[in-house]
């Protein structure tokens, strides 16, 4: 799998992570990532848990959460699954979202995102939204590949 972290090492940079996005995130501009919630993870297998509340202002006219919204979280989730093991911020390459269920408004949801192959040139990630605690009713999957080459963007750890 390439980039293979311990499990204490992986919660301490998403924790950073997720505390310097929350910090640098821009005022007045919706981010859902700048929300997270570490619940849990295992380095072994590259895998993270992340909460999330959804919020009135991502509704679709249909009163749920809207597409592309979902889409940035999921996007948000695989990006920083990626970044934590490689060390630099990861740009997206491609990403596929397929939604199953509607993602509620106003309630809690879980993203557990699961490292494919993390590779010197891609990873490649995998997450599933399903409401805080209802691993079985999956919302929404997806999958993405990250570059995980030395970039301009900096290091994060």
């Amino acid at each position: 799998m390439g980039h293979q972290i311990e499990t204490q090492e992986l919660r301490r940079r998403v924790e950073r992570f997720l505390g310097v996005r929350a910090e640098k995130s821009p005022q007045g501009i919706p981010d859902p990532s700048a929300d997270l919630t570490l619940v849990d993870c295992d380095g072994a297998a590259g895998s993270l848990v992340l909460r999330y509340e959804t919020k009135p202002w991502m509704s679709n006219i249909w009163g749920v959460v809207h597409g592309g919204v979902v889409a940035n979280l999921v996007d948000s989730c695989m990006g920083i699954t990626c970044a934590a093991q490689c060390g630099v911020i990861t740009p997206t390459i491609s990403m596929t979202v397929n939604y199953a269920r509607p993602v509620p408004l106003n309630a809690a949801v879980e993203v557990r995102t699961r490292t494919v192959s993390c590779g010197a040139a891609v990873g490649q990630m995998y997450a599933e939204i399903y409401p805080a605690g209802q691993p079985d009713k999956l919302l929404v999957t997806a999958s993405g590949a990250y570059s995980t080459k030395p970039n301009n963007l900096g290091k994060i750890f």
